[in-house]
């Protein structure tokens, strides 16, 4: 297989396959008398399946799924760490990868020891090295300790340092896997900003993360995997909605209502929080001609239907909406959509409608939630950052905004009969 020029990453028919002993010995004797003797089973063990994908020089692309459905693995056969058992991947361009805290540096040397053998393994010569040099001890911000042995260093200490090396070395591409999570939040704001340069300087990045802001500030491309399998491939305008609507079913609490602040609301993931008393159903999105639609115009109206449900008797539900950018972990502010009073078990409907050029032109998480009448903090369920809008003009492609926080609704709401 020849890899075409435009391309950066092609695999096909990718499958890995470990080995799980049953027996596990920790001595030679130990393994010379078990093997002998007490041979134990081996199961074999699929981390990966079938995986095909051309992936375009110049893209990021965002590997998502739940734990153990083979992103880290993917990631170890791209940069070379593992082969595949069957299948074949190429990859066109110098990698630098950051794939587990504190891999690949020696823990006797010091900082600047491990950077000139980082990059000497990532093949700079040492001119190369000290033209980087300062600019790299710059951007870890451990210009006092640098010269201190990395084993004296926390995990935190780690990312700084691995991460300031594999973004100025000068790869084509760039792997990362989960180690923005372990860095503080202002650390983290610096290192999607230098992906976003990076990502727009023309560099192909590949990354695994939990942490949904992050794919939506920065993946143009989702590679969704489950059980090892491949569920989407594709935009991720058009992924990303449908892998949040997939946490739908992951509820976190059997309590009557949740009580929490905007503080409480901002520090949630995105998913769902459900409550026993009452549940949204069904969130649905429609255009002008009343189609179901994730993409709208500028100028086109969009029509927003909530349907939830009542498990028992309550004086009344509100239903809240909130629009954030892509970029933003906070709640922020929410506008409500319709109250009901005198609530009886069943099923209820409330319909909102936002205006043309009501949004610029983005890309945008919906929140839906349902609360009392007048009271934000009492809850029965939330559909937290799960709907993914894009708003665009003719010609032009919407970009997040990282700084963006949450905007406040306006327009008509205006519920319909149930």
């Amino acid at each position: 297989m020849t890899i075409p020029g435009d391309i950066a990453i092609s695999a096909r028919n990718l499958r890995k396959e470990y080995t799980i002993h049953t027996r596990q010995a920790t001595t030679l004797k130990e393994m010379v008398i078990k093997n002998l003797f007490e041979p134990g089973e081996t199961i074999p063990y699929v981390a990966l399946r079938d995986l095909s994908f051309d992936l375009p020089r110049g893209r990021s692309l965002a590997i998502v799924g739940a734990n153990g459905s083979g992103k880290s693995t993917l990631l170890k056969l791209i940069s070379g760490i593992s082969d595949p058992t069957s299948g074949k991947i190429e990859i066109s361009g110098r990698i630098a990868a950051l794939l587990e805290v504190g891999a690949g540096f020696q823990p006797e040397f010091t900082g600047m020891e491990n950077i000139f053998l980082q990059c000497s393994i990532l093949g700079l010569s040492r001119e190369e090295i000290l033209s980087k040099l300062d600019a790299i001890i710059a951007f870890s911000e451990l210009e006092n300790f640098i010269h201190t042995p990395v084993k004296r260093y926390s995990s935190g200490m780690y990312v700084r340092l691995g991460f300031a090396i594999a973004a100025h070395v000068d790869a084509e591409i760039l792997l990362l896997d989960e180690v923005l999570a372990v860095g503080d939040q202002s650390f983290q704001t610096k290192c999607i900003r230098k992906i976003q340069e990076l990502h727009a300087q023309g560099r192909t990045i590949v990354f695994v993360s939990h942490v949904l802001h992050q794919i939506e500030s920065v993946a143009d491309l989702v590679l969704w995997l489950h059980h090892c399998d491949v569920v989407d491939f594709g935009d991720a305008d058009i992924i990303l909605p449908k892998f949040y609507e997939s946490l739908q079913n992951q509820d976190s609490t059997t309590a009557s209502e949740v009580h929490m602040d905007e503080r409480a609301l901002a520090a949630l993931p995105t998913g769902r929080f459900a409550a026993k008393t009452a549940r949204i159903a069904k969130v649905e999105f429609f255009d002008e001609a009343m189609k179901e639609a994730r993409s709208f115009d500028l100028k086109s109206p969009i029509h927003i239907r909530v349907t939830f449900e009542a498990m028992e008797p309550l004086p009344g539900i509100e239903v809240h909406i909130g629009i954030g950018t892509m970029g933003s972990q906070r709640a922020g502010y929410w506008g409500s959509g319709g109250k009901f009073t005198d609530i009886h078990c069943g099923s209820y409907v409330c319909d909102m409608k936002l205006e043309g050029h009501f949004l610029p032109s983005g890309r945008y998480l919906f929140s839906i939630m349902l609360g009392r009448p007048g009271d934000i903090t009492h809850t029965y369920d939330i559909h937290l950052r799960m709907y993914a809008i894009s708003i665009h003009e003719p010609g032009r492609t919407p970009v997040p905004d990282p700084d963006a926080g949450m905007l406040m609704p306006w327009g008509q709401f205006a519920k319909a009969p149930h």
